[in-house]
């Protein structure tokens, strides 16, 4: 009868390793809670997203309708929607440099905190609604402002949501320490110099259709913040 008792209470040997496993996967999934996650699916999710964005930029180009005969009409046709096309092209440099920069950051990430993946998400919200935004700046309605000062906000964001996020990152040691102390900083810089170029331009085209002409000024603007940030290396080093 012990004996019996001992059997039914120790259980079945399958029932033992079951127990065992659930044990060890609840063990390992709580450990797993502890740790960063791991960033390749939102690298992955990203780069979809950002494709998908730029295909839908595409998507919006005008193209010449049934109406539109004869090559002249059609010269004609491209001729009108030049702003259109400029727009598109500006904005596809932009989705790609925030791109180009996301990938060659992300190569020295080891794992995501849970705010620098909700930065992530919102420079991505921002990414997608660039099609809408760009089609907003070149569309028939008379408020460049409002159109303008849109669009320019919507490149101001999506650049300073990414800097959060890698800000982020930094400060909860998801970087790789190998990393070169000087290619972060360089990368970024790009980063900094598109926000302050299209945010010069905001207060600017309140005073004139011009406004455009500021984001001409990025590779100067990246030039001297590079050069303020090896200044204060220089007078040390002296």
């Amino acid at each position: 009868m012990a004996d019996t008792r001992a059997e039914s209470t120790a259980g079945t040997p399958q029932e033992t390793a079951t127990t065992a496993t659930a044990e060890a996967v609840e063990r390992a999934e709580e450990a797993a809670g502890d740790r960063p996650a791991s960033p390749e699916r939102l690298i992955y999710f990203s780069d979809a997203v950002v494709a998908i964005a730029i295909t839908l930029l595409a998507l919006e180009l005008p193209v010449p309708a049934g109406d539109v005969h004869g090559n002249g009409e059609v010269l004609h046709f491209l001729r009108e929607h030049l702003a259109e096309y400029a727009a598109f092209l500006v904005s596809f440099w932009a989705i790609a440099v925030h791109w180009l920069i996301h990938q060659r950051l992300f190569r020295y990430v080891t794992g995501l905190s849970g705010g620098a993946i909700r930065w992530n998400l919102l420079w991505l919200l921002a990414i997608v609604v660039m099609p809408f935004t760009t089609k907003l700046l070149t569309s028939e309605a008379d408020a460049f402002q409002v159109q303008f000062i849109v669009y320019a906000a919507n490149q101001v964001l999506t650049g300073l949501f990414f800097r959060l996020a890698f800000t982020d990152l930094r400060r909860s040691g998801g970087l790789r320490t190998s990393a070169s102390p000087e290619a972060v900083p360089d990368i970024m810089s790009w980063l900094t110099a598109m926000i302050v170029a299209f945010l010069i331009s905001i207060p600017v085209a309140l005073v004139t259709h011009w406004a455009a002409l500021c984001w001409a000024l990025l590779p100067a603007i990246r030039s001297g913040l590079r050069l303020l940030r090896r200044t204060p290396r220089t007078a040390a080093a002296a």
